[in-house]
């Protein structure tokens, strides 16, 4: 079981500190969520957790001996993706370096991206581009799953859809959600208020 331990973890640019002394530990399969305002550094300690970027003080170790691409499976707003890949081409290509939770087929159609399969990403609406990205890290076998903002450009639908497939297919990972959003975060038992973790001005 997978568990990251943050001790003194802290994150500066320039002369902004985001946030200082987080010592926390993740364990699977807790279902976290991330609270703050809007640039509080939300999106910055998840990505920490996943060793997307440096922090600035502290430590951040894992338990499981793996390379870190292995540990996780992400989703953010800030990815991006081929723009001149299909649907179909996005899949295929990501789940050939990616262990399936389901068939491709099933993907497919669980998440309702069937009728779109052959269209090219760039072409997709924001929702439908959303819904791929979220797609392919719900459905890919990882210990952890770190989701940024999840339903951005969702509808109710989609949401439901989101938070159906965290219940079916993810509930033995562990889970860290950055989010404000309410409805992002049903299933989560654990919080951490980044607004704790803030320098003191005075």
């Amino acid at each position: 079981m997978l568990s990251i331990s943050c001790t003194n973890i802290a994150k500066r640019y320039i002369k902004e500190v985001l946030f200082k002394e987080v010592t926390y530990t993740f364990e699977q399969p807790n279902k976290y969520v991330i609270l703050g305002a809007n640039s509080s550094g939300k999106s910055t300690l998840l990505k920490i957790l996943g060793g997307a970027i440096a922090h600035t003080k502290g430590e951040v170790t894992y338990n499981v001996q793996k390379p870190i691409e292995q540990l996780f499976s992400f989703c953010s707003p800030e990815m991006h993706l081929l723009d001149d890949f299909t649907v179909r081409e996005l899949f295929e290509l990501h789940f050939q370096f990616k262990e399936k939770k389901i068939p491709i087929a099933e993907q497919w159609q669980r998440s309702n991206l069937t009728p779109f399969l052959e269209k090219k990403y760039s072409e997709l609406s924001s929702g439908l581009k959303n819904k791929v990205k979220l797609s392919l890290a719900l459905y890919t076998e990882t210990p952890g799953l770190l989701l940024d903002e999840p339903c951005t450009n969702f509808d109710e639908a989609n949401t439901q859809w989101y938070l159906t497939s965290i219940n079916d297919l993810c509930q033995h990972q562990l889970i860290i959600v950055a989010s404000n959003q309410a409805s992002e975060y049903t299933f989560c038992t654990e919080q951490i208020h980044l607004q704790q973790f803030k320098p003191i001005h005075t």
